[in-house]
């Protein structure tokens, strides 16, 4: 499992740093073309923004992953390796806890609104609102992947 958590994890870190490149290009486009040619592209920033959006969900999964997300890590530090131990497991409980309310509660956000078109591309809304199940599916299969990491551990190590 841990063999595909880090291929999983190279693809995704690839895919995301084309994605910036992508969002960079189009705002680059997005700039000489208003600047040079007073003229632009018919919904590029709307698609930007849904990049952006894409970008934004999985690079928050991926930080979950490397459990680089937003921490306090204080009282772990001064408690024995045992206790520890258990407060990081119930941390990363949490944080899985967290995306999965997430994933379950966004549907029906989604085939609630997600028919209604953006006003320049007229692509359904559906196609942004994705990200975010998209987003915390994926951190809440790194969850799991270092729970299970963490209940593998020898007690002694």
């Amino acid at each position: 499992m841990q063999g595909f958590e880090r291929r999983l994890t190279a693809v995704l870190e690839t895919a995301l740093a084309a994605g910036m490149l992508g969002i960079l290009l189009i705002i680059v486009v997005l700039v000489a073309m208003r600047y040079l040619f007073h003229s632009g592209m018919v919904g590029a920033n709307e698609i930007a923004t849904v990049a952006f959006v894409y970008l934004s969900s999985i690079g928050s999964a991926v930080a979950v992953g490397r459990q680089e997300h937003i921490s306090v890590d204080v009282l772990p530090r001064r408690l024995e390796r045992r206790r520890a131990k258990v407060l990081r497991a119930g941390s990363v409980i949490l944080v899985g806890l967290l995306n999965a309310v997430i994933v379950t509660c966004c549907f029906r956000w989604i085939l609630t609104t997600g028919h209604t078109p953006m006003p320049t591309s007229q692509i359904p809304r559906y196609v942004a609102q994705a990200s975010i199940p998209l987003g915390c599916g994926i951190a809440l299969f790194y969850c799991c992947v270092q729970l299970a990491a963490m209940l593998r551990e020898e007690p002694g190590s």
